[in-house]
């Protein structure tokens, strides 16, 4: 039997504060998208085989080894990108175990996979987006049941996300960025006024279809994370993704960096949503940079499994 197991991609659109005599750090939140896509198969074998997992296969070995799973074979048939700020590492672990759970015949539930192997402690955004798709907001950290969710809502289904990867290097690594967002942290004011404002604006936007309300509550949960973390970053947004993002404003447009970016995101009507991307091809040239852009569906589900016999 062969498995395959699809899934989305996360774009991360912030954390909101939790702190004070609140028992949790933070709260992230994101959306989760069609493309692009990951597509991993996974099949019983005598001898492991990790073809097209090779920024991942130490630690899928040790993954695999935490649940127990043995003797599964696995293929990458498409890849996210890694470290660009489409969630690639969780969105690859999970579909691997998840996989090979198949395989063996173990009912596997990622927010279980995610607490056993040590993901999510963070952000739980990724694994929760893995399960149930659509918009996520996580219920904050720790929490030693592993992630939850504390909002979950579908996107509609006429909105469309523009993702622009603009090539100025990776972000940052997981054992970097691990080390910085499990330091204690306590932000000022504004910034935390700035990230739980708008993070209810967003979702009450997303939860009444009102793109607008939604797009200005993104900016909001942006502008207080990035304040948060400008030391780090170099600026709200990290480094010259600043200057694309204040050229795309002059004209109204909202762009959210995604994680520790390059990905920069916004969201339009399906109608508009072509013109509106190649605007932004258009800029990221005029400002001298190359860029992938991606106009994508959301995606309301979580990752999906297909048995082949």
């Amino acid at each position: 039997m062969r498995v395959s197991v699809e899934s989305g991609s996360r774009l991360h659109a912030g954390f909101y504060y939790a702190g004070g005599e609140w028992r949790v750090k933070w709260g992230g939140l994101g959306f989760y998208v069609e493309r692009p896509r990951l597509l991993v198969e996974a099949w019983a074998c005598s001898k492991p085989l990790f073809e097209g997992l090779a920024e991942f296969e130490s630690e899928s070995r040790r993954a695999l080894e935490a649940l127990g799973v043995q003797g599964v074979c696995f293929r990458v048939v498409e890849a996210l990108p890694a470290h660009v700020g489409l969630g690639s590492t969780t969105q690859t672990l999970l579909s691997v175990l998840t996989g090979g759970c198949a395989v063996k015949g173990l009912s596997c539930d990622p927010v279980e996979i995610a607490r056993v192997i040590g993901r999510g402690r963070v952000s739980g955004v990724g694994t929760l987006l893995f399960k149930y798709g659509g918009f996520v907001m996580d219920a904050g950290s720790p929490d030693p049941g592993g992630p939850r969710a504390l909002v979950r809502l579908n996107i509609p289904e006429s909105w469309r996300f523009i993702i622009l990867t603009p090539d100025v290097g990776r972000g940052l690594g997981e054992e970097l960025e691990k080390t910085l967002l499990e330091e204690p942290w306590k932000p000022g004011v504004q910034p935390a006024l700035y990230m739980s404002r708008g993070s209810l604006r967003l979702a009450s936007g997303v939860a009444r279809g009102d793109l607008e309300e939604a797009l200005e509550g993104l900016r909001e949960v942006q502008t207080g994370t990035g304040l948060y973390f400008k030391d780090l970053q170099g600026g709200v947004y990290r480094g010259a993704l600043a200057s694309i993002v204040d050229e795309a404003s002059k004209d109204r447009i909202v762009l959210a960096q995604s994680s520790w970016g390059p990905t920069l995101y916004t969201i339009a009507l399906e109608g508009e949503a072509e013109s509106l991307a190649r605007k932004l091809g258009l800029l990221v040239r005029e400002l001298g940079f190359k860029a992938s852009i991606t106009v994508s569906k959301p995606r309301n589900r979580g990752a999906s499994i297909v048995l082949n016999s």
